[in-house]
């Protein structure tokens, strides 16, 4: 057998730009909006308390605070419409980030398992998460947020049959 190894030019390689990525649920943003409202009331609650138990004066702990959920609320709203996934016959890839931007493309050849998830927040607006996981890791290597439950069943179904070509 001859062994090649031909050199690609960078200009050949086709664009995962140009791939269509559906996006998330609108409800996603509501849950995740939800989130950081619960965490902001509950440190609320606790600069309410050291305020009183320090005799410091309640705006200066609070007012930071604010300006800490207005930027996170303006974060999410914005990053929101940037997240989404697109499944190809040989991978599936996930976008995400406003200041930090990422793109996660993991071939199907690579998938060792994917399980949906679902947590409190997530059975309260009825949505779940997909999370793929590689080969040589005990964390997921992508996590698809913001489905449907039965669209995130669905698709772990979808990419385990697609991957399973690969065995």
């Amino acid at each position: 057998m001859l062994f090649s190894n031909l050199q690609i030019e960078p200009d050949e390689l086709p664009q995962i730009e140009e791939v269509e990525f559906h996006s998330l649920e609108p409800d996603y943003l509501w849950m995740r909006l939800t989130g950081w409202g619960i965490f902001f009331l509950i440190a609320a609650g606790i600069l309410v308390f050291v305020s009183f138990s320090a005799s410091l004066a309640l705006w200066m702990l609070i007012a930071p605070l604010l300006v800490l959920a207005l930027l996170v609320t303006f974060i999410e709203v914005r990053g929101f419409k940037i997240k989404g996934y697109a499944l190809r016959e040989n991978d599936i890839s996930y976008k995400s980030g406003l200041l930090f931007f990422s793109m996660t493309s993991i071939p199907l050849n690579r998938l060792q398992h994917c399980e949906v998830s679902q947590g409190p927040l997530g059975r309260l607006f009825e949505l779940a998460s997909v999370r793929i996981y590689t080969a040589g890791g005990s964390t997921s290597d992508l996590s698809i947020g913001g489905l449907k439950k039965e669209a995130a069943h669905r698709l772990r179904d979808h990419i385990t049959r697609l991957s399973a070509r690969y065995e």
